[in-house]
């Protein structure tokens, strides 16, 4: 087996020129080759301040596009003299073995990333402020987490984990499902997956603040958890923590579904 480590640094200017009235916008493309080309691979990210935005291609390398926009309505200027470039979006590219990691160097401002692999590839993405998360047309094992955007997953196969605090989390399954437990949560955000029609699984799901709805028949059960304290005084204190549980199809691996404020849909890719 033939194993590298391949590192690049990626550097772009934004040229700013005095009395322009649109914001620029610059972008810079490389392509890293794979050590197995052809076989599986993974894609790690966590970004601070933008977008990460994955789309699965034909091709056997991993190919990244950084964007960013600036408004140099105010240049800033020091001694008289005007800025006339910004490293904002440098960033490293580490590739060992199939698996890829980015990261971004810049901690400030905001870097959008547009990220093609090919379509057996899992993916482990990570972002914090100012940007959603975005897939097309990948199927592998997916761990997803937003702090403060959205994550939308669109003809994707393959297992998820996603966890979006502030944003909606919407999915539709439509390269092939695994079969293997799935968390789809959110705090401030509705949930919103499509399944194959022939999905069978064991369905947990809960909101405090929302409603539940599904267009699958699933026969329902009851799953009623208690926590029991009791106090120095003698006094028992009961907690029922209640989730709507069930199944589709006779049964299968869970998937969890939980929300404080928004609503949980179950779909039928009919």
């Amino acid at each position: 087996m033939r194993n590298r480590t391949i590192q690049i640094v990626g550097l772009l200017f934004l040229l700013l020129w005095a009395g322009s009235l649109s914001a620029q916008t610059d972008s810079e493309s490389i392509t890293i080759p794979l050590s197995n080309p052809g076989e599986d691979g993974k894609l790690k990210m966590n970004l601070l301040y933008g977008s990460i935005n994955v789309e699965a291609h034909q091709g056997k390398e991993v190919i990244i596009e950084t964007r960013s926009s600036q408004n140099p309505k105010n240049p800033k200027t020091k001694n008289g003299m005007r800025r006339i470039g910004d490293t904002s979006l440098e960033f490293s590219v580490e590739e060992f073995n199939n698996k890829i990691v980015v990261k971004s160097k810049n901690q400030s401002k905001r870097v959008d990333f547009l990220i093609k692999v090919p379509e057996n590839f899992s993916l482990d993405l990570r972002a914090i402020n100012s940007g959603n998360i975005t897939v097309e047309g990948v199927k592998g094992e997916m761990e997803m987490s937003n702090l403060n955007g959205a994550i939308t997953l669109t003809n994707i196969g393959g297992s998820v984990i996603a966890d979006a605090l502030n944003k909606d989390i919407v999915i539709t399954f439509t390269k092939g499902y695994e079969k293997s437990p799935m968390a789809f949560t959110s705090l401030n955000g509705d949930l919103d997956i499509t399944f194959p029609r022939n999905l069978a699984a064991n369905i947990k799901a809960k909101t405090d603040y929302g409603e539940i709805y599904t267009d699958y028949e699933m026969k329902m059960t009851r799953d009623v958890g208690k926590d029991e304290k009791k106090s120095s005084s003698g006094v028992y204190k009961v907690t029922v923590d209640k989730w709507v549980t069930g199944t589709i199809n006779g049964g299968g691996a869970e998937l969890l579904f939980k929300t404080m404020n928004g609503d949980i849909m179950i779909r039928s890719d009919k």
